[in-house]
């Protein structure tokens, strides 16, 4: 077991003290970030514990600007002669930036948002043994499935509370706090000398929301359905992408809708607001209070209260999604997508929970309206589509759709195309909105798509 040393300092008597040396300072404008992460990960074998960690640090981000000029660090050595150091360290490297008339951190805008639903209060109060168990009822459960599953691998529990603080020279002061709870497995199904791999994914702020029976399934049920799986030959044809899949497109696609890229002419959305570029099916919302969405929270990474917005209508361009910076930059203010992977880099641009708005059908009732077609499964090689012109060529695996059934398992097959090329042709949206990640989509419809197989 490798547990990290649980935080003895306050993080509020810290940002007391970081207040006074930066109140003593002459500076145009200061923000302070910390954040706070106490988490367990536990991953089991065959009914052993293979690891099992528990972390509890705290970290923090310091953005400053003076003249125009901005300058960043951070640290997770709070004395007082570090926090000095790290302010010196700062002005430093500041001298060398370029001077920007944008850079502007954003003031209180008086809104208080309490999400209770998102922060689990029993977190505390779980035992090393529950989160055992669920990891080990989430491999019995792959293992349970068919007597095909040979293996199960990777089987994980993880968990994490994460505390944030943010204030600014402008009267920003925000704080908050949520939970998250996830498992994940992979199994493999075997028959003769065929042998297929298989993932299943599941999270939820609420510790009892977690069904490791239903991710044990999952896992093991896609594994056996893709057990004699060949290529098909190339055709044009109807293709469903499932949700794992189109909320890889999604992602994809978020990066033609930052406001980043759009000013750095890094879209190929550039120029089309206001403009029909898609299917009438297709809607995207930006959402960062969508319950439904691993990134819900009262507000974003500089402590812009998070909203929701309508970046694509029925087809049409609305918006970019953008921070403070971008926003001034763009003349359209900020939209609350300022992300923070970790205090260890400064904020930038990035989707909340970004998602295609879901429709009335399920995938069973799309896969019944399709007389001959693919359902698409799984995606390799998303990482090397184009963000900057939406061109992707990328492996699929799935199954075959005949008379509105599922008919047999299908791999070797590869999809190329255009990103715009493939939302305007959306027939269909499904029901069945599922968050893999904060990008996410239900099953959709494509009315025909050029497949390259055998």
């Amino acid at each position: 077991m490798k547990t990290r040393a649980k935080i003895t300092m306050e993080p509020e008597n810290l940002i007391l003290d970081l207040e006074k040396i930066l109140k003593g300072i002459r500076l145009d404008e200061w923000e302070i970030y910390l954040v706070r992460e106490q988490g367990t990960a536990v991953e089991v074998k065959e009914q052993n514990i293979e690891s099992f960690e528990k972390e509890d640090h705290l970290g923090l981000a310091l953005r400053v600007s003076q003249g125009g000029r901005l300058g960043f660090g951070y640290s997770t050595d709070f004395r007082g002669a570090s926090l000095k150091n790290l302010v010196a360290g700062i002005f430093q490297r500041m001298k060398e930036s370029d001077t920007d008339p944008d850079i502007v951190f954003p003031e209180n805008d008086g809104q208080t948002i309490n999400l209770p639903e998102i922060y689990d209060q029993s977190f505390t109060e779980r035992t090393d043994k529950d989160k055992i168990e669920k990891a080990m009822l989430t491999e019995r459960s792959a293992f349970e499935t068919d007597s095909r599953i040979k293996r199960v691998r990777e089987c994980e529990y993880q968990d994490s509370l994460k505390e944030v603080w943010i204030l600014n020279s402008r009267g920003l002061n925000r704080k908050g706090i949520s939970t998250t709870f996830s498992l994940s497995v992979s199994a493999l199904a075997e028959q003769g000398m065929d042998a297929q791999i298989s993932s299943e994914f599941d999270w939820s702020f609420q510790y009892g929301m977690l069904s490791p029976q239903s991710v044990g399934r999952g896992a093991g049920t896609k594994a056996c359905d893709k057990l004699g799986a060949k290529p098909v030959k190339s055709a044009k044809t109807p293709v469903i992408f499932s949700p794992e899949v189109s909320g890889e497109l999604m992602e994809l696609l978020s990066y033609a809708l930052s406001g980043e890229n759009l000013w750095k002419n890094k879209s190929w959305l550039k120029g089309k607001q206001g403009e029909k570029i898609f299917s009438s099916k297709v809607t995207i919302i930006d959402d960062g209070l969508f319950l439904k969405g691993p990134e819900c929270f009262a507000f974003d990474g500089e402590g812009v209260s998070s909203r929701a917005k309508v970046l694509v209508d029925k087809g049409v361009v609305k918006n970019f999604i953008c921070d403070s910076y971008y926003g001034r930059k763009l003349k359209k203010g900020s939209t609350a997508n300022s992300r923070r992977d970790s205090f260890l880099s400064p904020p930038s641009v990035g989707p909340s929970n970004f998602y295609l708005l879901p429709g009335h059908k399920s995938q069973e009732q799309l896969i019944a309206e399709v007389s001959s077609g693919f359902l698409v499964r799984e995606a390799l090689g998303m990482h090397t589509a184009d963000e900057i012109s939406g061109e992707f060529s990328i492996g699929v695996s799935g199954q075959w759709i005949e008379r509105g059934r599922l008919e047999r398992a299908v791999s070797g097959v590869a999809i190329a195309g255009t990103l715009r090329e493939l939302f305007s042709r959306v027939a269909e949206v499904g029901s069945d909105l599922k968050f893999y990640h904060n990008c996410s989509a239900p099953s959709v419809l494509i009315e025909e798509m050029e497949i390259s197989g055998s």
